[in-house]
């Protein structure tokens, strides 16, 4: 039993993994806010089928409602919180891996997986019929597991099918009302603070940031500030930092030709040490093999 007698139930009522795929879909109803972050090296579509959530994804915080999907880029924190006093909804997700992604999207949108997260990087709104057909198209791709041996190849045309119609809607509503939906005074005040403090750290990751020098420049006290990032971000913000440095210091290594120790002082590390130890625990390589292997993939 919840808080104040409200019943709490996280009910998984679909769940499939094929290579390069993964599948599910979740009732929850009145749960807590997700307690872990989510940081993978997938492309995401998170799709609402009912209900409101805050979602924060790498650097903005996005309000999505029923009839809403957003997609998450590869290697972005993102997390999904209570939207006002109900916390009651439903979503269907769909992962794609690199591999046995980035050949369908070179041949369909001539983009690679980078390009491709990057470019759909965003929430969009569903028109009603085009819902209805992704509704459709959902039902039919989770039918074929009831039978003893589903067609696999017809469950990859019809995820993929699910996330045309994503970029399909997408590309409308950028047409119709710019590059992305943007939230008109539906997120709260603490929202707001973060949000303000999440556009400062990504502007000045560089920096020496000190927790106190934080809650001055916002005027919020420390405690408000460590515990609202965290609950709307998933990590703290010094965890926050590491990220943000690390993914400017793959920049570096990629397309400049500087030394280690430069880039680690560029992207506001203390020391080359720290940042290699930093570096090879969150990208599973040291700075130097990272720049080995995109020099050899440009080859």
């Amino acid at each position: 039993m919840a808080k104040n007698g409200k019943r709490t139930e996280n009910r998984e009522v679909f769940r499939k993994e094929i290579d390069a795929l993964q599948i599910s879909e979740s009732r929850i109803v009145r749960n807590q806010d997700m307690k872990i972050r989510h940081y993978h090296d997938s492309i995401e579509l998170f799709i609402l089928l009912e209900g409101t959530r805050y979602f924060f994804v790498d650097r903005k915080i996005h309000v999505i409602k029923a009839g809403s999907a957003i997609l998450i880029p590869p290697g972005q924190i993102h997390k999904t919180s209570t939207y006002g006093d109900d916390s009651s909804h439903s979503r269907f997700l769909l992962q794609f891996s690199r591999e046995g992604t980035e050949g369908i999207l070179q041949s369909s949108y001539s983009m690679n997986f980078e390009e491709f997260s990057q470019k759909y990087n965003g929430i969009t709104t569903f028109r009603s019929e085009k819902w209805t057909q992704l509704l459709d198209t959902i039902a039919r791709l989770k039918k074929e597991f009831d039978y003893d041996n589903p067609n696999i190849p017809l469950v990859r045309v019809l995820s993929h099918e699910i996330l045309a119609m994503y970029t399909s809607e997408f590309d409308y509503n950028a047409s119709m009302h710019g590059e992305s939906e943007e939230n008109t005074g539906l997120v709260s005040e603490v929202h707001n603070s973060i949000q303000q403090v999440i556009e400062y750290l990504n502007s000045n990751y560089m920096d020496e940031i000190l927790l106190d020098d934080l809650s001055k420049k916002f005027f919020i006290s420390r405690a408000y500030l460590t515990r609202n990032f965290r609950k709307v971000t998933g990590v703290t913000i010094v965890q926050y930092l590491t990220v943000i440095r690390v993914r400017k210091a793959c920049l570096l290594l990629k397309t400049t030709d500087e030394s280690i120790t430069f880039i680690a002082e560029e992207c506001g590390f203390s020391n080359t040490t720290y940042f290699e130890n930093v570096f090879k625990r969150l990208r599973g390589r040291t700075p130097g093999q990272y720049r080995k292997m995109c020099r050899s993939s440009e080859l």
